[in-house]
């Protein structure tokens, strides 16, 4: 017996001489430091790469539609590669020795949808053999990526920690995607005592768990963040707010745990707001005035600023409130004509103004409208896709009509005429149709109803490169879209015969950002030919807005009594048809009675 029991502590001992103790510790991306990096903002450092090539397009320097300077402002260029046929494009790094504690970083710009034609692949190479560390097209389709957009990829190099490690992308494909790849950097944790993270409001924090032992569970505690908790092993954190914050990671084995806490281990800085307006539900963009609105509807305009503004004085022209304190003011416009508006932000850090020109913004009347936004003017450009020719133009893809979205305008309108920016225009057909109809949004919120069509000639298409001109296609008589009414401006199709080469400009977006343009893509039978039925799609694959203008006029206003001359509104009550009065909007139809300063008033009837 006595020596049974001597064998069991023995056995009990040598069990846990070989158990890890259980410890917690951890670190962040953010508190990492880097010991190799290359941005390929040079030539001399984009020779420190090795390249080969198997096409007439190889890698090289560049940027894509999105400059990598919004990622890194100091960036000049990225390493880029553009589609070919018959690609098979290696980029190399020099050998690199690993430290403990490790990470690789890198960003990728390119489309999801064209990665199954063509896509990177990145190996490690050590001691002559290889291991595949991403591939692009898999990891596409496993987190639903759709793009363009510049995208953070990181790996764990634990494991090749003290080894001379060469990273290869190898680019295979047949007119695949164009890519772009910068920001690559290796990075060694710092777990010291000293170690903090230091960003800015609003941008997040990439922990990594650093803790030994046998460990089943993470509970994590981050004071001020986004997520407050979160049981993941390596978590991301945003900090929304100015100060600094402690972490805490509590670990388990299932039997015991252990904690760490990093105090003061976040430290976020505030900055001063930068003033902007956001545009208010049921105003239009233009490519001649900021924004396009009704007359006699309220209009709530958005508080788009960055920088979290504590405070808000916004100034108004030709309103029946002149001033407001509110973030989100609610608003009418009293009278047809051009008006500008005032913004001033403040918080702790500053203050910022957003001011525009006295006719910045047009009230009632006529004018062009469309889904790009002024700051978004110069990225007008085509969609060339190879061989396949264009989206929103001549193409051999079955893509048979394109459709642009527009959101219900708030008051009854007519629409005399749709104006179309084409960036190409090239066509032997030219005695073909160039369709366009204004069609009501079906239930499925694709086009449907058409509400009235008109035609161009294809050999009429206006095009200049120096300039930008529209072509108009004029209905013989307005067409008619009452409030409330979402509809599309639908064009097409386009002749596809040997020479033609047409394109309507527009403006592409990141994934997920917004998509107001539409295809329709026609079935084919078991021989593939085209049929005249098909299905309307959303461009979600590649976010753009087509620049595509319908030129849009209001109704005469319904009033009731006067408004007279620039005297000042003091109050605004609604009341609906019921009598009911209220110091905000009833849904439906309003009778608005706004009191002056000296002492008149004016009734005005409204929809909400």
């Amino acid at each position: 017996m006595k020596k049974f029991t001597l064998f069991l502590v023995s056995a009990f001992l040598c069990l846990n001489a070989g158990a890890q103790e259980l410890t917690a510790a951890f670190g962040a991306s953010e508190a990492m430091v880097p010991y190799y990096e290359v941005g390929w903002d040079s030539q001399t450092e984009f020779n420190t790469w090795t390249y080969t090539s198997t096409s007439s397009s190889t890698w090289h320097l560049g940027n894509p539609n999105q400059s990598f300077s919004t990622i890194d402002s100091n960036s000049q260029s990225s390493m880029i590669l553009s589609y070919a046929n018959g690609q098979y494009e290696v980029a190399t790094s020099p050998a690199i020795e690993i430290r403990d504690n490790s990470q690789l970083e890198f960003y990728c710009y390119s489309s999801g949808i064209y990665l199954v034609w063509g896509a990177w692949k990145l190996y490690a190479i050590v001691d002559g053999g290889s291991t595949l560390l991403i591939d692009q097209f898999i990891w596409a389709q496993d987190n639903g990526y759709e793009g363009p957009s510049w995208e953070r990829f990181t790996v764990d190099l634990t494991a090749y920690a003290g080894k001379s490690v060469q990273f290869s992308f190898v680019y295979e494909g047949d007119y695949g995607e164009d890519e772009a790849i910068d920001g690559f950097k290796i990075k060694e944790a710092n777990s010291g005592d000293d170690a903090t993270i230091n960003i800015k409001e609003g941008e997040s924090v990439h922990f990594i768990d650093m803790s030994t032992g046998n460990i089943s569970s993470w509970n994590w505690t981050f004071e001020g963040g986004t997520p407050a908790t979160s049981t993941e092993q390596n978590p991301v954190v945003t900090y929304d707010k100015a100060g600094s914050y402690s972490v805490t990671l509590t670990v388990g084995d299932g039997n015991t745990t252990a904690t760490a806490t990093r105090e003061a281990y976040v430290n976020v800085s505030g900055e001063a707001p930068a003033a902007n307006i956001g545009l208010p539900d049921g105003a239009y963009q233009s490519p001649w005035v900021y924004m396009f609105v009704p007359v006699n509807v309220p209009l709530t305009f958005k508080d788009a600023s960055s920088g979290n503004p504590l405070q808000w004085a916004w100034t108004f022209q030709g309103t029946d409130i002149t001033t407001s304190d509110e973030q989100n003011p609610t608003v009418t416009y009293l009278e047809e004509g051009n008006y500008g508006i005032r913004l001033e932000v403040v918080n702790d850090m500053g203050t910022s103004v957003f001011e525009t020109v006295d006719d910045a913004i047009q009230a009632g009347g006529e004018q062009e409208i469309w889904n790009i936004a002024p700051e978004e003017n110069s990225n007008l450009t085509m969609m060339e896709m190879g061989w396949y020719g264009n989206y929103a133009g001549t193409n051999w893809l079955g893509m048979g009509e394109f459709a642009e979205h527009f959101a219900a305008p708030l008051a009854d309108a007519t629409i005399s005429k749709v104006n179309i920016y084409f960036g190409k225009t090239t066509a032997v057909s030219t005695d073909a149709d160039i369709v366009v109809s204004i069609a009501a949004a079906g239930d499925d919120g694709m086009p449907g109803e058409i509400l009235g069509s008109t035609s161009v000639k294809a050999g009429d298409l206006a095009f200049d490169p120096t300039t930008v001109n529209a072509t108009e296609f004029i209905f013989d008589t307005p067409v008619s879209v009452q409030a409330g009414t979402e509809f599309f401006a639908v064009v097409g199709p386009f002749p596809n015969n040997d020479g033609d080469d047409i394109a309507i400009l527009l403006c592409r977006r990141g994934a997920g950002e917004k998509c107001t343009g539409y295809h329709f893509v026609y079935d084919e039978d078991s021989n593939y030919n085209y049929l005249e039925t098909g299905t309307w799609y959303q461009n979600n694959d590649d976010p753009l807005s087509l620049a595509v203008a319908p030129v849009l006029k209001y109704a005469e206003p319904t009033a009731i009594g006067t408004v007279a001359g620039d005297k000042q509104a003091v109050s605004r009550t609604y009341y609906n048809l019921a009598g009911m009065a209220s110091d905000k909007p009833f849904d439906g139809i309003n009778i608005v009675v706004t009191r002056y300063s000296d002492g008149s008033q004016s009734a005005t009837k409204v929809m909400h």
